[in-house]
């Protein structure tokens, strides 16, 4: 008897200490999460310094851990883009590429008994959109720095990594598929993806290629480009999160080509913000509504720009219309999508190894040591729900969608008017930028950001 009674006292500290310990985790991860929306709220408002610096105090306050390494990189990658920092914004970038390849190989190599814990309490290995999108944006800044065929690198290394989409989904898949021996009877096959392409990188690419006087590799990615917008839009058509006017506005936008090096103007802006990540809560009940298993879940909340469109004012004079050259938006729903059954499959796996940990303690006789049982239940409960909370965690700084366009200017200084118009044609903000057009350079890219 007094051995029994040592041992549920044993059992009973361990409990406590594995609550606390998931109280304190829990807790981290809610500032992580309350961090990642003061992000937003600087971007939307264009704080973007504010924002490095906050940021880096996160960093030292260690509200960014070493487990949340590519989350800060990218995010530091992006609000030094936003603010004109390009060496220093591509530093982030690409210690976020590397460590996101090494997490990738890690993951396949570990199996899924890697996840059978708290998902905030492990690397955060980026979602598949993002890796893509950090080259996209590393592109952008070597064309700020004048250095258009590392930019030209990177392009090509956005469109491989969306190319291999299918294969890695599949590879990381099968992996947890040949791992799971519980029986669990949870289908692990991912859909495939319908992006095969990107839009956004065969336009920067027949750019490029036409200011550098390619005109045959300029070609090739304006028919690329020509069957990428197809697909893309068919995509955001089909999509229930969409709003379809938005394609409808654009559909009959067609990019001014010149196979020449006459278009040394090259205009983006970039609207909304991509999806974030809200928990949504499955329970499983008994007899007596008590909770039996619950799964939490992050899903993707789109976000919906009240931007439909951009006019290019010279003065007086009206250049043209931005084409919606691709909704992140959407490629991220789409890709987040299809690593769904993946992300089920782990959550459930994980919610039915903490139920058959703590099922023989809600089990246990009451009628000897009545409070202990009570207090080993009430502590698994208190396991069960403070250990299972959704890994929240996304690039909260990477934008919505991105409108082009592109034409020639004569030598000189100008200042460029960039006219965001809604959903009912009007005019809703504008934004100027200064260019002094130099025929030493090829390609003078001017970018505007407006998360509305």
């Amino acid at each position: 008897m007094p051995y029994v009674f040592f041992l549920k006292r044993r059992m009973t500290s361990v409990l406590w200490l594995l609550c606390l310990f998931l109280f304190q985790v829990s807790c981290a991860s809610y500032l992580l999460d309350e961090t990642q929306e003061e992000i937003k709220d600087a971007v939307y408002d264009q704080r973007y310094s504010e924002a490095i610096v906050n940021l880096e105090e996160s960093k030292e306050k260690e509200i960014y851990k070493e487990k949340d390494s590519i989350l800060w990189n990218l995010e530091m990658g992006m609000l030094n883009h936003y603010n004109g920092a390009y060496e220093e914004s591509n530093k982030y970038f690409s210690d976020a590429e590397i460590a996101i390849e090494q997490a990738f190989t890690k993951s396949i190599s570990r199996g899924v008994y890697a996840f059978l814990g708290n998902d905030n309490q492990l690397q955060y290995d980026g979602e598949p959109y993002e890796e893509f999108y950090l080259h996209a944006f590393k592109a952008l800044n070597y064309i700020h720095l004048n250095e258009i065929d590392a930019s030209l690198v990177e392009i090509r290394k956005m469109v491989y990594k969306i190319d291999q989409l299918n294969i890695q989904l599949r590879g990381l898949a099968d992996t947890y598929a040949s791992s799971d021996t519980l029986e669990s009877s949870i289908d692990w096959d991912t859909k495939d993806i319908n992006v095969q392409n990107s839009p956004f990188a065969r336009y920067l690419a027949a750019n490029l290629f036409a200011a550098l006087g390619d005109v045959d590799a300029a070609r090739i990615e304006r028919e690329q480009f020509t069957k990428a917008i197809a697909e893309h839009y068919r995509l955001i058509d089909f999509s229930s999160q969409t709003d379809t006017s938005l394609t409808q506005s654009n559909r009959n936008v067609t990019p001014d080509w010149s196979l020449g090096p006459n278009n040394n103007v090259l205009l983006l802006s970039f609207t909304g913000m991509a999806p974030e990540k809200i928990q949504q809560d499955l329970r499983v009940y008994n007899e007596y509504w008590e909770t039996e298993l619950k799964v939490s879940l992050p899903i993707l909340n789109p976000y919906r720009s009240k931007i439909m469109g951009v006019q290019i004012w010279v003065g007086d004079s009206l250049m043209g219309h931005s084409i919606l050259l691709e909704s992140m938006h959407d490629i991220a729903q789409e890709v987040y999508s299809s690593k769904m059954p993946i992300i089920y499959g782990r959550a459930l796996l994980r919610a039915i190894s903490k139920y058959s940990g703590t099922r023989w303690v809600e089990n246990m006789p009451e009628e000897e040591d009545s409070f202990f049982a009570h207090l080993l239940e009430f502590a698994g409960f208190l396991y069960k729900e403070g250990s299972e909370k959704a890994d929240l965690r996304s690039w909260s700084s990477l934008p919505g969608n991105v409108f082009a366009h592109a034409f020639q200017l004569d030598p000189g200084s100008y200042e460029i008017e960039f006219r965001y118009i809604n959903k009912q044609g009007l005019a809703i903000y504008s934004e100027f930028r200064d260019v002094q057009i130099n025929q030493k350079k090829s390609v003078h890219l001017l970018e505007t950001h407006l998360a509305y």
